[in-house]
This record gives C-alpha cells, sequence and structure tokens, in this order.
C-alpha cells in the first residue's frame, strides 16, 4: 500500500508506471510510434488548413467590396466600358474601378502566368515599395514604359532558367513579332503565396498582351462606404443589369474557408483507414491485458493496494504514454508544416498552378486544433486502458492469479 501525502502517492505511483511501461517496453513502443504518425498527420492537416486560411483571410481584407464580371453563355467575358458610369449612378456606391488581368501560357515552361494590369507608378510610393525588390532599369524600359513589368519571384526563377530574367518576349503565334518587356523589379518573398506567379504589367501593356479592346475590362471593381449596404447594392447591380456577376469580399473570404475546409477533410476521410486501424490495435494491445499484467494487478491487489490506486497506476501509464505520443507528433508536424514547407502535401492545398510557391506560412495553432487531437488521440487511448484494468481490480486476487 502506497502511503504518504497526496503528492508523495502521486509521485510514488508514477515512478511505478515508468518502471512499468519499460518492462514492457516492446509493446509499448509498437504503440507509440503508430500513436505518433497518427498524430502526425492529424495535426499537420489540421496546421495547414489553419494557416492558409488565416493567410487568405488576412488578403482578403484587401480585397474590394464588390467584384464585376459579365457573363455571357456561361462564360466570363470582357466589360464594356459603357457600365461604369451606370454603376456609378447607384446610392451607396462610392467609387467604380476597372482592372485589366488574365493568364498567359508558356509552353516551353508548361507554366500559367497570371498577368495584371496596373499604374506601376505606384509601386513607387508608399507601402506598395516595402513589397518590391527593386532592380536597376535600363534605358530601354525609360523609354518605353508601357512595356515594364514586376514578377513573382517563382516566375523570376522560372525566367532565369530560359536566360530571360531582365528582359522577357511575350509572344503568339497570331503576332507579328514578339513583345519585350524589361522586369524592373521581383515581389518579396513574404508576399509568395498570393505573387508567386504574378507578372504585373504597365496597364497598356497587359492590354496588348491580353488583346484586350481600349475600351473594355476583365471586370469592375465597386467600392462601397458602408458594409451594411454591400449585399444590397450587388443585388441591385444584378437587378439592373442580368449579364452582370457580383462578387462580394464576404462570398470570397466563406470561399476559401470553404475550399480548405474541403481539402482538409478530404484528406483526412483519405486517412480514415489508417485511423481505424490505429483503433483496432489500441483496442488489442490496451483493452487485451496479458497473463503478465492480469498477474501483477493481482499481486498488487494481494499484498493491500486498493483498487483506486491499482486504477491510479494505469491511468498515469496510459496518459504518460499518449501524452508523450502526442506531443512528439504535434512537434513533428510544426517542424514539417512550418520548417520544412510541407513537401507532398503543400501541392494538395496550394491550387492548379505549375508555379507552386516555396510556402512560408505564418504559424496558426489554434487551441481548438489542440484540443481535437487530445480528443481523438488520448481519450480513446485512455478509455481503453483503465476499463480492462478496472475489471481486474474488482475481481478477487486469488481467482486472477489461479487462473493464469
Amino acid at each position: 500500500m502506497i502511503s504518504g501525502s497526496w503528492f508523495e502517492k502521486q509521485k510514488n505511483i508514477i515512478d511505478y508506471s515508468l518502471q512499468s511501461l519499460l518492462r514492457r517496453r516492446s509493446k509499448n513502443i509498437l504503440i507509440l510510434i503508430i500513436f505518433i504518425l497518427l498524430v502526425f498527420g492529424v495535426s499537420s492537416i489540421l496546421f495547414i488548413t489553419g494557416s492558409l486560411t488565416r493567410e487568405m483571410m488576412i488578403t482578403s481584407n484587401e480585397l474590394p467590396d464588390i467584384t464585376v464580371q459579365r457573363i455571357l453563355g456561361g462564360r466570363q467575358v470582357n466589360v464594356p466600358a459603357l457600365f461604369i458610369p451606370e454603376i456609378k449612378k447607384i446610392p451607396g456606391v462610392e467609387a467604380v474601378e476597372t482592372r485589366v488581368w488574365g493568364y498567359f501560357y508558356l509552353a516551353s515552361l508548361q507554366a500559367n502566368f497570371t498577368i495584371y494590369g496596373m499604374d506601376l507608378d505606384l509601386l513607387e510610393d508608399g507601402e506598395y515599395r516595402k513589397v518590391v525588390n527593386w532592380k536597376n532599369v535600363p534605358d530601354q524600359a525609360e523609354r518605353n514604359p508601357d512595356y515594364r513589368m514586376i514578377v513573382g519571384q517563382g516566375v523570376y526563377e522560372l525566367l532565369e532558367n530560359i536566360q530571360m530574367e531582365k528582359r522577357y518576349l511575350f509572344y503568339q503565334p497570331s503576332w507579328e513579332k514578339p513583345i519585350p518587356f524589361d522586369i524592373i523589379g521581383t515581389f518579396k518573398a513574404d508576399t509568395e503565396l498570393q505573387s508567386n506567379d504574378l507578372m504585373v504589367l504597365q496597364t497598356e501593356g497587359a492590354r496588348r498582351v491580353l488583346e484586350l479592346p481600349p475600351d473594355e475590362f476583365s471586370d469592375l471593381v465597386v467600392y462601397v462606404p458602408n458594409p451594411e449596404e454591400i449585399e444590397n447594392i450587388a443585388l441591385k447591380i444584378r437587378r439592373y443589369f442580368p449579364e452582370l456577376r457580383t462578387v462580394t469580399r464576404a462570398q470570397i473570404q466563406n470561399t476559401y474557408s470553404s475550399v480548405f475546409g474541403w481539402k482538409s477533410a478530404f484528406v483526412l476521410s483519405s486517412m480514415l483507414v489508417a485511423i481505424f486501424a490505429f483503433l483496432i490495435l489500441i483496442w488489442d494491445k490496451a483493452s487485451g491485458l496479458s497473463p503478465e499484467e492480469k498477474r501483477e494487478i493481482g499481486i498488487l491487489k494481494a499484498i493491500g493496494w486498493d483498487t483506486d490506486v491499482v486504477l491510479s497506476v494505469k491511468f498515469w501509464e496510459a496518459l504518460i504514454l499518449s501524452g508523450i505520443s502526442s506531443l512528439a507528433g504535434i512537434l513533428l508536424a510544426y517542424a514539417y508544416i512550418y520548417w520544412l514547407r510541407a513537401p507532398g502535401l503543400r501541392e494538395i492545398f496550394i491550387g492548379w498552378s505549375t508555379i507552386y510557391p516555396s510556402f512560408r506560412l505564418i504559424p496558426n495553432v489554434d487551441p481548438k486544433f489542440l484540443l481535437l487531437i487530445v480528443t481523438i488521440s488520448v481519450v480513446p487511448y485512455l478509455a481503453v486502458t483503465i476499463f480492462p484494468a478496472w475489471k481486474a481490480a474488482i475481481t478477487d486476487p486469488d481467482v486472477i492469479i489461479r487462473n493464469i
């Protein structure tokens, strides 16, 4: 019988539990390894989902209130300039701006570039300047300001491979000759998730590359000073102009959450077989007490140990084993996602682009994720360990020892 204060009892019980785990190390090492792998897999998915969702939510806060697109025949087409003054007349609309953007496929690299047109002079002032690594501007770029561009790091590395890191020649078979653009800067590494496959061209140059007529735009963006009016104004735009489609910032944010949630659910569901196999193994190893363990419980009861003390030993054994496994799995997942940048898993989550970002994510360890991990790992293991131990502990010690 263990005597002394409550803390001394717990110390002695923990010490005995550690010795008991070491005596059955072969069985416990197997459980430990499988336990760590399960926690590692679940934690990795939860970490990458949480960080990507957070990153995209931060980015989406800078999006326009309403994006207006024109749909004909079920496909998005250019928006004529004639819609702009009509939308401005809607009460509550503060401003309507135009956007020129699209995609350019480079067959030699089998990569899609995202092209966005804007006034590059704006990037040289204010907050924008902080996100660009500027390069020496060639004289020709100064003479031809419409043929300049700033590219993402992923684009720049690809262009280096084909020795076009200073000037890139856009070309389509239908053109008479290529259109040269001087690269005057690259976006910094902390914007990679948004800018890695991006080419920002001077607006007029982007029009030429995308073959966009001067009185048409890729889409429009509408700004509304009163957030409560956004949905109402979007409804009015659709009602007045049935061929236009509106996308609000809230809808984009919901889409981000749904997409990453769906992808994480898909990966987790793919792990169901492994999870069930783990639970079956745990049940087999933990609930089926070996004759040696039953004899040990019988001897402890025979020498005067109370049932609650025996259960405390088994509780600490299970808690130590599951706790170490969970902590190790979580730490390995943290290193895999945030230090190694999730090789093999990131491609599932970051989209269809062939120019994948190098993937520096902001750590986002949500306490809810940790609680979920504990719930699906530690709690079941404690349950399947304590119950068979309790059945053995309430049995007459003489019966246990004689029947083994």
